[in-house]
């Protein structure tokens, strides 16, 4: 597979804002569907103790822990038919302070759907959630939310036509307009919007869900039942993250977008295999190698510049948080991009480097 279509599906895997899908928030018919699936889940888990499901997968690591040090991961080949067993890991410090980390798809499917017994009582367990963003929230505030756009808007009275090959625009606008998702104010935003769009069209039309996802998901328990919820990021954040991407990376982006959507089966499959691996907690599935050959010095740049905003240094601000919510003695239930967590580099890996004890529950 291209690198470049490689970087379009990381986008639709580990980014959580959704533009085109406002308004699948806490009321829409695909997240009341998947709440109504997790009833009875939830009403089991109630008042259950915060290690009734826990079991030890892990050695505690050493004092003199070596700096390769890693979660261990259990090889499992469950078939998701049977029911589906996404990786939870259990974070717990030298005085006993316990931190969640549950790793997202942000579209899901009915399949993904209720979610096991251990991922229930672990967050009926905490004290909080941590998304990545209030999701739900943001689409609430639409004046916040267009805030937020501004970096990615044009003011110097220039366009996207002004920045990127006319073909280039010529065939993302065509893709907009087949989908009904392009109008004239779109001109004025980045080529990286537009990506988004592309993405959300693409994952739209493959039959996944924003309102199925599981941020959502989570993001609908926690505010039906007033729990306290923090955001690790923020809208402003991945908005200025990704309006800092250099604009020959922006345009790298659309040029994926526009390829994955001429290549659409290709892009399904790899997605669904990704969702796949999701569903049955095989983490290595889920972990981009970098194992690529580039075609110039150019390409590998441009992915460097994309691997670092994207994964490496919110990887390590996301340890940071769980770190700090370990540190204060409150119980948190984290949910962010899948990408996020699992392997070198990932959340799970940097906190057991750091001398925390890391299981995996399943």
């Amino acid at each position: 597979m291209k690198l470049r279509r490689i970087l379009a599906m990381l986008l639709s895997i580990i980014l959580i804002l959704n533009f085109a899908s406002c308004g699948k928030g806490k009321d829409s018919d695909s997240t009341k569907k998947s709440k109504e699936t997790t009833t009875e889940v939830s009403k089991t888990t109630e008042g259950t103790t915060k290690n009734d499901t826990t079991e030890d997968l892990s050695t505690e690591p050493s004092p003199d822990a070596k700096p390769d040090d890693k979660p261990q991961t259990p090889d499992d080949t469950t078939d998701v038919t049977d029911g589906i067993t996404p990786l939870l890991y259990k974070v717990t410090d030298a005085k006993g302070n316990v931190v969640w980390l549950f790793g997202s798809i942000h579209v899901g499917k009915d399949y993904f759907y209720p979610l096991p017994d251990y991922v229930m009582d672990a967050y009926n367990s905490s004290d909080a959630l941590a998304v990545e963003l209030d999701a739900i929230a943001a689409e609430d505030d639409l004046s916040g939310m267009m805030t937020a756009l501004m970096p990615m808007v044009y003011i110097d009275g220039t366009k996207i036509k002004d920045h990127i090959p006319e073909d280039v625009y010529n065939d993302a606008k065509a893709i907009l307009k087949e989908n009904g998702m392009y109008y004239a104010a779109l001109d004025y935003y980045h080529p990286i919007l537009w990506s988004t769009f592309i993405e959300t069209v693409m994952t739209d039309n493959m039959g996944y869900d924003s309102g199925l996802g599981i941020d959502y998901f989570f993001l609908n328990q926690a505010h039906d039942e007033n729990k306290t919820i923090y955001e690790v990021e923020s809208v402003e954040f991945q908005m200025d993250m990704l309006a800092g991407f250099s604009e020959d990376l922006q345009i790298m982006m659309l040029e994926s977008a526009i390829d994955s959507y001429n290549n659409m089966d290709d892009y399904e499959n790899s997605l669904d295999e990704l969702a796949d691996a999701w569903a049955r907690g095989d983490g290595d599935a889920l972990v981009d190698d970098g194992d690529y050959e580039f075609e110039s010095k150019e390409e590998e740049r441009l992915y460097e510049e994309y691997n670092k905003a994207m994964l490496v240094d919110r990887n390590i601000s996301m340890a940071d948080f769980a770190e700090n919510a370990l540190k204060s003695g409150e119980e948190v239930f984290i949910v962010v991009g899948a990408a996020h967590v699992v392997g070198k580099g990932g959340m799970a890996d940097l906190l057991a480097k750091r001398g925390y004890t890391v299981e995996v529950i399943k």
